[in-house]
């Protein structure tokens, strides 16, 4: 930078500071909404399933011998149908299934529903979609059905939060009229 230029760049810095300085003071108020809402909220194991079949002769020759395997198994997590009914109102029909290549991962659940402070009735249903094939049994990963039906009362910015509790094996309420972090 020539001589000349730099007492200009030491100026702009200093008024460039001075600029965030006095709008850092600013006072900010974020969006002050009145809607309440409803949020769904779990990550849990689903039941794993397996198809396995015995491979033949020629089957078995194609493939090199450090990876032969008599039987090939294909295996998948069970899908989940959900429905929430907020005020006799179905807000969401939707089905859950596991993501991954082999769709061995575990199954997230994450819906929001603003909703009008006050009174509301709450209908939850995460249901198996498919049976578990004969001879293999279920290890317990999650109930063939889960069920919340409750009425929640919520001011302005509060949340009533569903989530599945591992250790009771159901659908749960909390933070329920807990305000919103600002």
């Amino acid at each position: 930078m020539s001589a000349a230029l730099r007492p200009a760049g030491v100026l702009v810095a200093l008024l460039a500071t001075a600029a965030l300085g006095a709008l850092s003071r600013v006072p900010y108020t974020g969006r002050r909404g009145t809607d309440a809402y409803v949020r769904l909220a779990w990550r849990t194991r689903g039941e794993r399933v397996e198809t396995c079949r015995r491979l033949s002769p020629e089957e078995l020759a194609r493939i090199p011998a450090h990876m032969r395997r008599e039987e090939e198994c294909v295996g998948h997590i069970l899908p989940y149908r959900l429905e929430v009914t907020l005020d006799d109102s179905l807000a969401t029909r939707d089905s859950v299934a596991s993501k991954g290549a082999r769709a061995d991962r575990p199954l997230y659940v994450f819906q929001e529903f603003p909703v009008a402070p006050g009174r509301h009735r709450l209908s939850v249903t995460f249901a198996r979609l498919g049976a578990i094939p004969a001879g293999q049994e279920e290890h317990g990963a999650l109930p063939e059905r889960l069920e919340l039906d409750a009425e929640v009362t919520l001011g302005p910015r509060q949340i009533a939060l569903v989530t599945y509790d591992e250790e009771r094996r159901k659908l749960v309420l909390k933070g329920y009229g807990a305000p919103v972090p600002r």
